[in-house]
């Protein structure tokens, strides 16, 4: 059986769950088992609001490891286009300043590649036949 002779009152002291449940058990007066109860929903209301904050806050941090699962493969076809850029680069540096002209494909289609090519050029100062 149940010991109802806590006579003791509560008188708005904040209660720990534990002393909530012990107060609900033990306390001899309504006023003081209602007030015990009033503050084990209390409690329940902050921890339920708690949940929820934590719920919203781990359903961003999802959305946001969503988003960086899949930064990898963009990393890798961005890395793909510097490779590419460079060959690009090497071969109008190539054109321009090598040895001899380079064909550059321009990639438009176009069947008649002999207008596309980069075309030797000489520069003979002093020399000239005209």
């Amino acid at each position: 059986m149940a010991n109802y002779f806590d006579t003791t009152h509560i008188d708005g002291k904040k209660l720990t769950p534990e002393e909530i449940g012990n107060a609900i058990r033990h306390k001899k007066f309504g006023i003081d088992v209602r007030e015990a109860m009033a503050q084990g929903l209390e409690y329940c209301m902050r921890q339920a609001q708690k949940v929820d904050v934590l719920e919203t806050e781990v359903k961003n941090l999802d959305e946001r490891v969503t988003k960086l699962e899949a930064l990898p493969s963009e990393v890798a076809d961005i890395k793909q286009d510097i490779v590419d850029i460079n060959i690009e680069i090497t071969k109008l540096k190539t054109a321009v300043f090598g040895d001899g002209a380079t064909a550059v494909s321009l990639d438009d289609g176009k069947s008649d590649t002999e207008n596309r090519k980069a075309k030797e050029i000489s520069i003979d100062y002093g020399n000239d036949k005209s």
